[in-house]
């Protein structure tokens, strides 16, 4: 028999002389009552199977076995116990329900005995030997039987009565029960299941002895009595794929123990059940991530790859369960060479690893994984197997201190969040790790690096240049990166402290990277007090525009590259910038409020300037600016929200904090509005309501009637605070 070749339960037994379930096996247990919910689901896919349009077959997935002897056709079942079983009894029964139980005979006995036995217990053979050979004839005109098939059985003379004790004829019975409660009295399904060209349920089968594996495997792993769980399945099929590589000598031993202790080491601490099941799923899902990282390096057409090669990395990257091992042979998953890889990995975490990299490796299958975690893990994967590493090269450890540096400042400075992405920058990876043991030198070399950001990729170029000029701006620039909110990006920086083309000044960059790691400190973007924004405004408007006439004072949260690229890293960059951190002498707090204090402008930016909690009502920090220039502080994303003029809400500010002998008596309120009525502030001044409004670069006041001169008190008193432009 070939390797893996896909069977029916008629085909296989062209194949063979017999099939035996050997007695390292336990009963069968298909019929049992705990099993019932396991069996009626079986049943309903087979029913399905046999109704369904010829050619659409159910794969009921891998079995294995070996041959007796050499040159022996009896098959000794190892897995697929269960079904194989459960099929041999539909057939049985369809047979008989159909009057083909001579047909039955001639496929599925020999000599009076039946080819598919048990080798588990004497009874167990002596039954199937008789259903084999039974004599039997459903009820007339197709009623079904008055009580249970079983009872019909037991009460044949060739029943034994001792077999009642055997739990595997008790399952037996049990599940031609069930089987006659699912499937009726048949009619035209047998000439459907014998069907040798179009079967309508199949398996792949797998001979261990041409793997290079024995029987010892199976008992090892499947001493607890218990059939193969879905990763003992899998490591089966896995080591017999290396059985004759040259570099897989003691693979199924490391598989089993080495490498296993460093899922026990990852799996939280459970009942001794629950660890195993989690020991068994981290180390699935770690192959499965390793499948993943593979086929994207075999990926080449990027956004025009064929969409099934991109549904397979999908599948792979969101898998928490098994896949089929067809699935992953037609896929062309671990190749010899692949799992090799995985070998070197495992025995990289397994041994004296970094804890960062076991950290690395516990995001990365955690179920909350996203991209960036598996790029990450593949950067270990990709250092862990490069030439650097098995070569052993003089100054490894300095090496990999590079190596971290350069790719945790790559991937934090690139938008990983869709597969496309990740495939690219995982080859962009694979390509940097042929120069790991000289990083530095072959990126001074370099003009790109393929499967980055373009930006953040032509820093780290620049960098490496100036490092490998004078190694000791390393340590520099290791601490201005180190920064959570910069996060590797400083070429701002380095253009602050030198000109292009002048040599590197190291006194300005240290001042400028001391002066930007404070004033980017996370308790000033922070601050109640938006200190930075209002600074910033000082200098320039450096609202960041977001389309829809809307415009940012940016964020203050740093936590994903997004999060920063859309906010600070878009003023940074800036001159103006410059011009702040020229203004920072000390303690970056005082400094800030002295910019601030010094603040010369006479546009809108004067009053957010002087009123911090302008920048607070803007929950999204964002503001609103039509097309006659009028500003809108906006309460959340959109004008269709709740929304405030600028200039009024500034004033209402303003009353707020005046000393009580100034307009004393005065009630004001502000409505906020949410659709076209503007807002603005409602002043009271001899139980009347005057609303204070702005808009088309003046000031307007309106009562119950229409427009109404400005009250004297209070011109004076916006006047005093800096409100002077036109009252209508």
């Amino acid at each position: 028999m070939s390797q893996a070749r896909q069977h029916s339960f008629a085909t296989l037994f062209s194949a063979v002389d017999a099939v035996e379930i050997p007695i390292i096996q336990r009963d069968y247990a298909q019929g049992r009552k705990q099993s019932a919910d396991v069996l009626d689901a079986f049943l309903t896919s087979l029913h399905g199977a046999l109704q369904g349009e010829p050619g659409q077959a159910l794969d009921l997935d891998f079995i294995y076995g070996t041959f007796e002897d050499e040159g022996s056709k009896v098959l000794s079942l190892l897995d697929g116990q269960q079904r194989l079983t459960t099929l041999f009894l539909l057939h049985w029964y369809v047979a008989m329900c159909e009057g083909q139980l001579e047909d039955f005979r001639a496929r599925w006995t020999k000599r009076g005995r039946s080819r598919f036995t048990y080798a588990t217990r004497p009874s167990s053979l002596e039954f199937f030997d008789a259903l084999a050979n039974a004599v039997l004839h459903p009820p007339a005109g197709g009623s079904g039987w008055s009580g249970k098939l079983s009872a019909v059985l037991i009460d044949s003379n060739w029943f034994f009565l001792s077999w009642r004790n055997d739990p595997t004829v008790k399952a037996c019975m049990a599940t031609l029960d069930a089987i006659v409660s699912g499937f009726g009295i048949t009619k035209d399904l047998y000439p459907r299941l014998i069907d040798e060209e179009r079967p309508p349920v199949t398996f792949h089968f797998l001979d261990l002895e041409r793997f290079g594996l024995t029987d010892d495997l199976y008992i090892k792993m499947n001493a607890r009595g218990k059939p193969l769980t879905p990763f003992e399945n899998f490591k089966a099929w896995l080591v017999g794929r290396v059985t004759n590589e040259p570099w897989a000598k003691g693979f199924d031993l490391a598989l089993d123990q080495k490498w296993m202790d460093l899922f026990w080491r990852l799996a939280p601490k459970q009942n001794s059940a629950a660890v195993a099941s989690a020991v068994d799923d981290l180390y699935l899902r770690f192959m499965y991530v390793m499948a993943f990282f593979d086929a994207c390096i075999r990926l080449e057409r990027g956004y025009s790859a064929p969409r099934a090669a991109v549904d397979w990395l999908q599948k792979l990257r969101h898998a928490r369960g098994y896949i089929p091992l067809r699935a992953l042979e037609a896929q062309g998953a671990f190749a010899g060479s692949a799992i090799q890889v995985a070998s070197v990995v495992l025995d990289h975490l397994s041994g004296p690893a970094f804890e960062a990299d076991i950290k690395t490796l516990e995001r990365a299958l955690a179920p909350t994984s996203d991209y960036a975690d598996l790029v990450r893990l593949f950067s270990v994967v990709a250092w862990a197997n490069s030439g650097a590493v098995k070569s052993n090269t003089p100054n490894l450890e300095a090496e990999r201190s590079r190596w971290d540096r350069v790719i945790s400042n790559l991937l934090a400075n690139h938008r990983i969040d869709e597969v496309y992405t990740a495939s690219t920058t995982i080859r962009g990876v694979q390509a940097l790790a042929s120069h790991a043991g000289a990083l530095y030198d072959a990126l001074s070399r370099a003009e790109a690096i393929p499967g980055f950001g373009a930006e953040q990729a032509k820093e780290e170029i620049r960098k490496a240049r100036l490092i490998v000029e004078d190694p000791t701006r390393e340590s520099l620039f290791i601490e201005a990166e180190s920064h959570p909110y910069l996060q590797g990006r400083i070429g701002f920086l380095l253009d602050f402290s030198s000109a292009p083309e002048e040599p590197f000044d190291r006194d300005a960059f240290v001042r400028y990277s001391q002066r930007a790691r404070a004033v980017l400190d996370d308790g000033l973007r922070a601050s109640a007090e938006h200190l930075l924004e209002r600074a910033m405004l000082s200098i320039e408007d450096y609202l960041i525009e977001r389309g829809g006439s809307k415009f940012s004072f940016c964020s203050a949260d740093g936590g994903t590259y997004r999060e920063r690229s859309e906010n600070w890293f878009r003023v940074i960059g800036r001159s103006a910038f410059k011009v702040l951190l020229d203004g920072v002498d000390g303690d970056a707090h005082s400094s800030l409020l002295a910019l601030i204090g010094a603040a010369t402008c006479t546009d809108w930016r004067r009053y957010v300037i002087a009123e911090p909690r302008l920048i607070d009502y803007c929950k999204e920090r964002l503001i609103h600016r039509d097309v006659l220039g009028n500003i809108y502080l906006v309460s959340r994303k959109r004008l269709s929200g709740y929304h405030v003029e600028l200039r009024s809400y500034a004033l209402y500010w303003a009353l707020q904090a005046r000393p009580r002998e100034v307009l004393p008596g005065l009630g004001y309120r502000y409505e906020e509005t949410y659709d076209e009525t503007p807002p603005g502030l409602i002043v009271q001044i001899d139980a009347q309501d005057l609303r204070i409004a702005y808009g088309s670069g003046s000031w307007s006041c309106s009562g119950p009637s229409g427009q109404v001169p400005f009250p004297v008190a209070l011109v004076e008193f916006m006047e005093s605070c800096g409100f002077t432009e036109p009252k209508a």
